[in-house]
C-alpha cells in the first residue's frame, strides 16, 4: 500500500510539473513573435502593414537595397510591422524591424555598420538592448539596437520629445521579449 501511495504521488507530481512548463514555455520560435501586439503599448494598433521574411530573396523584395548589409551579417529571419497611434494627439506611425543575424557577434557587427549611416547619433546606454542608438529629426525618430542575435530597428513619423518616449516604450517592449 505504501509503495503504492509513493508511486501515485510521483505520478501526480510529474504531471503538475510537465503541464507547467508546457504552459510557461515563452521560446521565441519566429522574430515576429517579439513584435508588440496590438495594445500592448496603450494606444497603438497594428496598421497591417508587415512583413516575414525568411530569405535573402525575400528580404530583397521588402528592404531593396538594404538586403547585403543583413545577408553580408549571417540573417536568418527578419520582420515588420507598422502601428498607428498618437502623439500630443496627432495621428503618427511606428515602424519595429527585427531581424535574427545568427549570432550577438552578427548583430553587433551590423548595428556597427548601421550606425555609421546615423546623422548625429546619440548614445542610449541606459537603454533597451546591448547597445543602442538614437537619431533626431524635425519629423521623424530612429533608434538601432542590438540584444543577443538579434538586430532591432524602430522608427517613428513625428520628432517631437513624446514620440521619442514612444518609440523608447516600443524598444524596451521588444528588448524585453528578446531570449
Amino acid at each position: 500500500m505504501n509503495r503504492f501511495l509513493i508511486c501515485l504521488s510521483i505520478m501526480i507530481f510529474m504531471s503538475v510539473a510537465c503541464s507547467k512548463k508546457e504552459s510557461t514555455n515563452t521560446e521565441v520560435v519566429s522574430v515576429a513573435d517579439i513584435l508588440p501586439r496590438d495594445n500592448e503599448i496603450s494606444g497603438w494598433l497594428r496598421t497591417g502593414d508587415s512583413w516575414v521574411a525568411s530569405s535573402s530573396g525575400e528580404l530583397n523584395q521588402y528592404i531593396n537595397g538594404e538586403e547585403p548589409d543583413y545577408t553580408r551579417h549571417g540573417f536568418v529571419e527578419g520582420a515588420m510591422e507598422k502601428y498607428e497611434g498618437t502623439v500630443l494627439s496627432n495621428p503618427a506611425t511606428v515602424e519595429v524591424r527585427i531581424f535574427d543575424q545568427a549570432s550577438a557577434d552578427n548583430a553587433r557587427a551590423l548595428f556597427a555598420e548601421l550606425i555609421t549611416r546615423l546623422v548625429n547619433p546619440i548614445d542610449w546606454s541606459s537603454g533597451a538592448g546591448e547597445e543602442a542608438k538614437i537619431e533626431r529629426f524635425a519629423i521623424s525618430q530612429k533608434i538601432l539596437l542590438w540584444k543577443s542575435k538579434y538586430f532591432v530597428s524602430l522608427t517613428i513619423d513625428s520628432g517631437l520629445d513624446e514620440a521619442l518616449n514612444v518609440l523608447q516604450t516600443f524598444a524596451n517592449n521588444v528588448d524585453t521579449k528578446i531570449p
